[in-house]
């Protein structure tokens, strides 16, 4: 009796799907968040779902198996491959890109930012701690890392954006400019040491209550 239960399980596990879905463990090279990644809207399909996700400022429709997610869950992510301009049916509806992700896990906001939180290189500073601790921190040498949510060249140098799900978007901590010649792109994941200042007017109505100047790009 107890091979035979033994054996319905198995079945159970491994045929049924009724054990952990397939792709919720994590990609051999880990996780490829930037920042807690929130679902927005979900179209249910026959083994897999389309949801609509936001990562800090960024945000796209992506393609994952069945995992039950719903919106208001957060989700770890793997890599994955940009499909252009896609219909979505059920919405009547085109994509300007979807992202297919074959490794996907719902999560909870904590387990979300821990993990982000994790790929940060040894030293970092989040971004909201750099604000909260400005005073004490001002002057000094900072090793901080981040999404680039936008990088703009003008007089001389790249002014480069840095978000990582931390901070207050309301009072404008959540994101971080960096000074700096080397370039990026948006979406890249960076790590910029630099100075940290505090209250820097750099002139034709440019202010910044905190920037890292002269920043090196570390990886």
């Amino acid at each position: 009796m107890r091979c035979f239960m033994i054996m319905c399980l198995f079945v159970c596990l491994h045929l049924a799907g009724c054990g952990t879905p397939s792709g919720t463990s994590p990609p051999p090279s880990g996780w490829a968040n930037t920042a807690p990644t929130r679902v927005e809207q979900v179209v249910n399909r026959d083994g897999a779902q389309l949801l609509f996700v936001t990562q800090g400022r960024l945000q796209t429709w992506i393609e994952v198996p069945m995992v039950g997610a719903k919106v208001g869950d957060y989700v770890l992510l793997g890599q994955g491959q940009v499909r252009q301009d896609v219909e979505i049916a059920e919405l009547g509806q085109r994509a300007a890109e979807v992202v297919d992700i074959a490794h996907v896990r719902v999560v909870d906001l904590d387990t979300a930012q821990r993990s982000v939180a994790a790929l940060a290189p040894a030293g970092a500073v989040a971004v909201g701690t750099v604000f909260a601790e400005l005073e004490q921190r001002a002057g000094q040498e900072v090793l901080v890392y981040g999404t680039v949510v936008k990088a703009t060249s003008a007089v001389t140098w790249v002014w480069v954006h840095l978000q990582d799900g931390t901070g207050d978007v309301s009072a404008e901590t959540h994101d971080l400019t960096v000074q700096t010649h080397e370039p990026v792109t948006v979406g890249q994941r960076v790590a910029f040491r630099g100075t940290l200042r505090k209250d820097v007017d750099i002139g034709f109505g440019y202010h910044f209550d905190a920037l890292v100047e002269d920043a090196q790009l570390v990886r």
